[in-house]
């Protein structure tokens, strides 16, 4: 009977990682839909670029974070675990892109929080399978999201275009009333 337990506790583990992993993709492309966006064409026109610039510069920072108990700086330790989890947060954030990109392949009609939804439901069951899924790809797909994110460079937002004004505006004209009570 104690393998019941360990079964169920299991099953509640991976239904949790599934859960935040969803979440953070659906809130990400829910909160900044240009930047997800971005993200999937960043997915979309060059995904061997996003992984290696994601290995690159995701992979330092994660050794950072996997050592810092060893650092007698405090100060650094702090530094390297704000970087380190910054890395993670940021690799979420990229990775809905990914979520996205297969969203839109599933289903080209629906909305971007449906797509994100689709698309992050297909790479969380990837993402929690066992061993391969746990121990390769999901690192392998936060490293691509870090890249994405990096690439795709949503903190310099293009200028956005000045509120039109009409060249022209027609006279309102005021009722007589308004104009003699203004007198």
């Amino acid at each position: 009977m104690p393998y019941t337990g360990i079964v169920l506790a299991l099953v509640a583990v991976h239904l949790a990682l599934f859960l935040i992993l969803l979440g953070h993709w659906v809130a990400a492309a829910g909160m900044w839909p240009k930047a997800a966006r971005a993200f999937a064409d960043v997915y979309e026109q060059r995904p061997v670029r996003a992984l290696l610039v994601g290995v690159f510069t995701y992979g330092p920072l994660i050794v950072l974070l996997l050592t810092s108990g060893n650092v007698p700086n405090p100060l650094y330790k702090i530094v390297a675990l704000i970087g380190g989890f910054g890395a993670i947060l940021f690799g979420f954030i990229g990775t809905s892109g990914l979520a996205l990109r297969i969203g839109r392949n599933l289903s080209p009609s629906a909305d971007i929080w449906q797509q994100a939804l689709r698309g992050g439901v297909m790479l969380a069951l990837v993402f929690i399978t066992p061993f391969l899924g746990w121990l390769f790809l999901l690192h392998v797909g936060l490293a691509s999201g870090f890249g994405a994110f990096l690439l795709a460079r949503p903190w310099k937002s293009k200028s956005a275009e000045p509120f039109a004004v009409p060249a022209t505006a027609a006279p309102v004209e005021m009722p007589v009333a308004a104009t003699a009570s203004l007198s």
